[in-house]
């Protein structure tokens, strides 16, 4: 089980990674991760003055909190816990497509497209392995839930970043054809 647990959680990182950030397994980068902590901190002054400076509200973009993903202790938790990551991450790409103006919908929706159904099919091979692990009530050993919790921070503060870069990339859209 344990075998199959860790598969899982390095399935996870790779796909999570890969999906939400829109790239390949091969281009994501250690910097991408490596950026992700010292971004962090500096995101929310750097949102309000981005903000500021345009027509475009970026909303709190809220995938996962930490509570959440580090009270995952089964099977089953990890499952929806993952679920609702992509779910989430799934809602704000379409609203940010709802904002795109008419002219740039299908360009932006053929972009977008193949990043969601990767997730997709992350999601289902995630839990697929996890299934041939255990029951949904099967509790998943330390070592492997503080791994899962880690990378799936990881991917999510990727996953938010990327949607934050794509609200601030729609502004100057949004100001012309307001105009």
């Amino acid at each position: 089980m344990k075998k199959l647990l860790t598969a899982g959680v390095a399935l996870l990182s790779v796909a999570t990674l890969a999906a939400c950030s829109g790239k390949t397994a091969s281009e994501s980068s250690s910097k991408d991760a490596k950026s992700s902590t010292s971004e962090s901190k500096s995101s929310s002054s750097s949102k309000s003055s981005k903000s500021a400076t345009s027509s475009v509200k970026i909303p709190e973009i809220v995938l996962l909190t930490d509570d959440e993903i580090d009270n995952a202790k089964t099977i089953g938790d990890m499952k929806t816990i993952y679920g609702k990551m992509i779910d989430n991450y799934t809602k704000y790409v379409k609203e940010i497509g709802d904002k795109i103006p008419a002219s740039g919908k299908d360009a932006y929706n053929q972009q977008v497209a193949p990043g969601i159904q990767s997730m997709e099919t992350a999601r289902k091979t995630f839990n697929d392995t996890l299934s041939a692990a255990g029951s949904d009530d099967t509790v998943v050993p330390e070592q492997a839930r503080s791994q899962f919790a880690q990378q799936l921070k990881n991917a999510r503060d990727i996953a938010q970043k990327a949607l934050e870069g794509a609200y601030q990339s729609i502004a100057p859209l949004l100001s012309s054809s307001a105009e």
